[in-house]
C-alpha cells in the first residue's frame, strides 16, 4: 500500500473515532518520510482532536515554517507590529532561544520594529520616513532585506489609510528586476486592490490571484485561500458562474485540508481494507460526488451507503473474495438477518489473518451455537487472544476488547480471567462515558497566535466544586483560578462566576438549592501562551452551569462568545473576534456543534477564510445566555 494510501485509511479511521489506529499509521508514514507535510498536518489534527495541545501546536509551527506558499513577509511584519505594541516582550534587543541562551536581534529588525513603534505611538509619518530610510539605504546591497522594507513602508501606508501611495510601492517594486512576480509583493498588491475597490483594481486583483494560481498549480502546490480570495473578486467582477465554481473549489480544498474524507475516498479505503458498513452508515462525508468509472467493489460499497443494499449486494456477489463476502454479512445485519451474517463472518475467519472488526462483532453475540462451536478450537482461542492483545496494547483505555477478551475466557471456561476482564470493561466503559459527556468540563475554540500567523484551536475549560467549609460556600477565590491567565481575564473569570451564579439561581431555583454549599474552582489547561480576553465567557458560564446544574455537556460541542450581564436573570452574549478561526478549529477537530454569538453571523457570512457550507453544518447562534443553555443541555431544560 502507497503512502497516501495508508494516510487516506488514517483519515477515515479518524472520521470513525479510532485516533489510536489512526495515529499508529500515520506515525509508520511518518517514519518512512519524516518530511512529508501531508502526515504531519494529520498528525497534527489528531493531537488536536486528542487535546494533546502542545503537539498539535508544534507540528503546525513545523509546517508553517515550511509551506512553500506562506506570505513569510507579512508574517514577519504582524510579529514586529505585535512586538511592537507588547513593550514587555519586544523591548529587548535580544531573542531568547531558549534556557539561558539569547541571540542578538538583527540591526535591521530593530530598526522595523523601532518604525512599528512609531507607528504604534500614532507617529505614521515618522514611521513610514524611517522605513523608506531604510529601504534606500539596503536597496542594491540585500535583495531580500530592501524588498521586506519596501513592503513594510507599503504596509504602513495602507495602515495609515494612504492606499494610494501602498499601490505606488509596491507597483514600482515591481518594475525592478527579480521582483515581477515575488509572492510576497503580489499578495500584498491584491490587498491593496481589493481594498481600494474600483472596477480596474478589482480586475487587476483577479488577473494576479489567477497568474498566482497558475503558476502554484504548475509546481504542485496548493493555496487553499486563493479560491476563495480569487471567488470574491470574481463576484465583484459581476462574473457570479466562474465565482461559484470558484466556492466549489475552496470548499473542497478547505474539506481536504482538514483531513475530512469524502465519500470517494470512504468507498476507496473501505474497498481496499474491511470498514463495518453500519459504521460508515453513520459518517457525514464531506462530498457526496463519485466518478462515472467506480471499480466494482467501490460500487456497491456507495450503493449501501445510499441505502441501495439489493444494488450492493448483486455487486458483491458478483466477486466472492474475502472482503466482499465480509460487505455482505454487514448487508445481512442491516436487514437484521444475523443468523446470515453470523454464517458469512465465520466464513471469512476460516483462513488467516482474522480480522478484528469481524472478531470483536461475533464475540459481541456468542450465544450462537455456531460462535461456541468456533472458540471451542484451543488454536483459534489463542489467535483470537494475540489479536485481543495486541488491540489493547495500541489502546488499553478503550472497553470493547476487554469485554471481547472476557467472553473468550468464559468461552474456554476461565472463569476467573472472564470476570477480571469484565470488571475492567466495565470501569473503563463508566469512564468513557463520562468523558463523553462530563460535568464541568466544556470544550472552547480558541485562537493560537504564531508569531504573525493565527490558528484556531479547541481547547477545554474545567471547572469542579468540593464541599464548603463554614462561611465560605458558593464562592469562586482569586487562588482558585488556575492556569496561564492575564490579570484582565481572571478578573472576568470570577465576574462570570458571580454574573452565572445568580441567573442559575433566578432560573434553576430547585436544581441549584446546594449551591452555596460547595467552593468553586476553575481551570484553563491551555498554557502554551497566556490567555485573555472576553470570549472565553460563554464556555466559562456553560461550565459554571454544568457543576451547578450537575448536568453533563456532550464533548462534541464547543463555545465561543462575551457575556454581558443585563440583570441577574439576563445575560446577553456579544460579538467576538476571529471567529471564523474558531469555526476553523471546530470543524478540524471534528466536533458536532460550535455555537457562536448571533453578532457574529454577517461576519461569518462575509468570511473569505471559511466556506459558508461549513458554517451552516455545525454553527449555531444565540443571542442570549438562554438561548445557548437551551442549545447545550437541550430544549426542555428550563421546564424539566
Amino acid at each position: 500500500m502507497s503512502l497516501d494510501e495508508r494516510l487516506s485509511r488514517a483519515r477515515v479511521l479518524v472520521e470513525l473515532g479510532w485516533l489510536a489506529e489512526a495515529e499508529a499509521e500515520t506515525m509508520s508514514v511518518l517514519e518512512e518520510a519524516h518530511d512529508d507535510l501531508g502526515a504531519l498536518s494529520l498528525f497534527a489534527k489528531i493531537k488536536h482532536v486528542r487535546g494533546q495541545l502542545s503537539q498539535a501546536i508544534a507540528c503546525w509551527a513545523h509546517i508553517h515554517a515550511r509551506s512553500p506558499h506562506n506570505e513569510n513577509v507579512m508574517m514577519q511584519l504582524r510579529a514586529m507590529l505585535q512586538l511592537a505594541q507588547d513593550p514587555e516582550r519586544g523591548a529587548s534587543e535580544f531573542l531568547v532561544l531558549g534556557g539561558f541562551e539569547l541571540a542578538r536581534k538583527p540591526a535591521v529588525q530593530l530598526e522595523l520594529e523601532q518604525a512599528f513603534a512609531l507607528h504604534h505611538e500614532r507617529k505614521p509619518d515618522e514611521a513610514r520616513a524611517a522605513v523608506a530610510r531604510l529601504a534606500a539605504r539596503q536597496r542594491g546591497h540585500d535583495a531580500q532585506l530592501y524588498k521586506v522594507a519596501v513592503i513594510a513602508g507599503a504596509w504602513l501606508a495602507e495602515l495609515s489609510g494612504d492606499l494610494a501611495a501602498a499601490r505606488t510601492q509596491l507597483e514600482q517594486l515591481g518594475h525592478e528586476r527579480g521582483y515581477e512576480h515575488d509572492l510576497d509583493r503580489l499578495f500584498a498588491l491584491v490587498r491593496v486592490y481589493e481594498r481600494l475597490g474600483t472596477p480596474a483594481t478589482i480586475e487587476a486583483a483577479a488577473k494576479i490571484c489567477r497568474h498566482v494560481l497558475r503558476e502554484l498549480d504548475s509546481k504542485g502546490i496548493e493555496k487553499i485561500s486563493l479560491f476563495s480570495q480569487l471567488a470574491s473578486l470574481e463576484r465583484r467582477a459581476g462574473r457570479s458562474e466562474l465565482a461559484a465554481e470558484l466556492d466549489r473549489a475552496f470548499l473542497a480544498g478547505v474539506r481536504r485540508r482538514m483531513h475530512r474524507p469524502s465519500l470517494h475516498e470512504l468507498v476507496r479505503v473501505a474497498a481496499r481494507d474491511y470498514l463495518p458498513l453500519p459504521l460508515l452508515r453513520t459518517l457525514r462525508p464531506a462530498g457526496s460526488d463519485l466518478p462515472a468509472d467506480l471499480p466494482r467493489r467501490e460500487r456497491a460499497l456507495a450503493h449501501a451507503l445510499h441505502g441501495e443494499l439489493s444494488q450492493a449486494r448483486m455487486l458483491l456477489a458478483d466477486g466472492g473474495e474475502r472482503l466482499d463476502r465480509r460487505y455482505l454479512a454487514d448487508l445481512a445485519v442491516l436487514e437484521g438477518d444475523d443468523e446470515r451474517a453470523i454464517a458469512l463472518y465465520l466464513d471469512t475467519l476460516s483462513e488467516p489473518p482474522e480480522d478484528p472488526l469481524v472478531v470483536g462483532w461475533l464475540l459481541d453475540h456468542p450465544a450462537h451455537a455456531a460462535i461456541t462451536a468456533h472458540w471451542a478450537d484451543a488454536g483459534h482461542r489463542a489467535s483470537t487472544r494475540e489479536l485481543l492483545e495486541a488491540q489493547l496494547e495500541l489502546d488499553p483505555l478503550r472497553p470493547e476488547p476487554w469485554r471481547r477478551l472476557a467472553t473468550l475466557h468464559e468461552l474456554a471456561g476461565d472463569a476467573n480471567e472472564a470476570a477480571a476482564a469484565a470488571s475492567r470493561a466495565d470501569v473503563l466503559a463508566k469512564a468513557a462515558a463520562a468523558r463523553a459527556a462530563p460535568i464541568g468540563r466544556v470544550l472552547a475554540a480558541g485562537v493560537y497566535h504564531f508569531i504573525g500567523k493565527a490558528k484556531g484551536l479547541v481547547h477545554e475549560v474545567w471547572v469542579h466544586r468540593e464541599r464548603a467549609t463554614a462561611g465560605r460556600g458558593g464562592t469562586l477565590a482569586a487562588d482558585d483560578i488556575h492556569g496561564n491567565v492575564t490579570p484582565e481575564m481572571r478578573a472576568a473569570i470570577r465576574n462570570t462566576f458571580v454574573a452565572v451564579r445568580e441567573y442559575a439561581r433566578a432560573k434553576f431555583p430547585a436544581q441549584v438549592a446546594d449551591l452555596g454549599d460547595y467552593t468553586y474552582s476553575y481551570k484553563l489547561p491551555k498554557e502554551d501562551e497566556p490567555s485573555g480576553g472576553l470570549s472565553a465567557g460563554l464556555p466559562s458560564a456553560l461550565a459554571f452551569l454544568s457543576v451547578f446544574l450537575q448536568q453533563p455537556v456532550r464533548s462534541a460541542i464547543a463555545s465561543s462568545g462575551a457575556l454581558v450581564t443585563e440583570a441577574h436573570d439576563a445575560i446577553t452574549i456579544g460579538r467576538i473576534g476571529e471567529a471564523d478561526y474558531k469555526v476553523k478549529a471546530a470543524y478540524h477537530a471534528n466536533l458536532a456543534t460550535l455555537v457562536l454569538p448571533l453578532a457574529n453571523r454577517a461576519d461569518l457570512e462575509r468570511s473569505t477564510l471559511v466556506p459558508p457550507e461549513i458554517c451552516r453544518e455545525i454553527v449555531q447562534y444565540a443571542a442570549d445566555l438562554d438561548q445557548a443553555v437551551k442549545l447545550v443541555f437541550g430544549a426542555d431544560v428550563f421546564v424539566r
